[in-house]
């Protein structure tokens, strides 16, 4: 039974073309993560630059953390990760513009950190809505399968994103490996189009504010043992296993 669902997954088109999708934003934005480092440090010579390239990306993503949550669970998810890949693409053709006419001093990581600041923006908005389109995509009988072949798929990507945007590098520098970049991320926009929501559930209605919906979310969460221990053990692992 679990090999009939896991076929008919692959012969959902719905489903392969938003694993595409998800992939080749996954490469960009490793690729992308691997290049920033090896130029920031190549101009400043500097460790802690590399600590306010996290940043400019980490505090656009906390400020926006609540409303990129109440729109994506309000709004069309597929509308609003495709804007957040446009935007990424935006970012990486502007790392591009800038590598290609890179001055070389300090003065030149005003612009990186500028638009890192925006891809921090985009990224607040495509987390939470590549990961919550899923199961707007196939049938809840098969999702267990679903999610189980996309956590293989990117995790082969986040792995096989920084060697391959190592090699980029060593070849042609940041010129060539952003434009690689903004090359998947359009790819990945043209793979979302035919992706289709078939099992979307309909929009909210609920008038209340932001933060009562927010409170709502929360007592839920404690509500379910289960649930506050999953997202407890992701968030030490996030914060004591991520540091790079």
């Amino acid at each position: 039974m679990k090999f009939n669902s896991l076929s008919l997954i692959w012969r959902n088109s719905a489903f392969t073309a938003f694993l595409l999708a998800r992939m080749a934003g996954m490469f960009a934005t490793q690729i992308q993560a691997v290049v920033i480092g090896w130029q920031v440090y190549a101009l400043t010579n500097n460790a802690m630059s590399l600590a306010y390239v996290g940043l400019a990306q980490f505090i656009p993503m906390l400020i926006l953390l609540l409303p990129a949550g109440d729109l994506i669970d309000r709004y069309a998810r597929k509308k609003i990760l495709s804007l957040s890949l446009i935007i990424a693409a935006v970012c990486a053709g502007a790392l591009w513009y800038l590598s290609a006419n890179i001055e070389g001093n300090a003065n030149s990581l005003r612009g990186i950190y500028a638009v890192l600041v925006l891809f921090g923006c985009s990224r607040a908005f495509s987390g939470p809505s590549v990961q919550s389109l899923l199961p707007q995509i196939v049938p809840r009988e098969q999702l267990a399968q679903a999610i189980a072949t996309n956590s293989v798929v990117m995790r082969a990507a986040s792995i096989g994103g920084p060697l391959l945007g190592g090699i980029l590098y060593g070849i042609g520098g940041g010129v060539l490996t952003y434009a690689v970049c903004a090359a998947c991320f359009l790819l990945a926009i043209f793979c979302l189009i035919p992706v289709t929501t078939l099992y979307a559930e309909p929009r909210s209605t609920d008038a209340g504010s932001m933060f009562q919906r927010f409170n709502i979310g929360i007592k839920f969460i404690f509500s379910r043992p289960i649930i506050i221990g999953s997202i407890s053990l992701d968030l030490v692992a996030v914060l004591l296993g991520g540091v790079v």
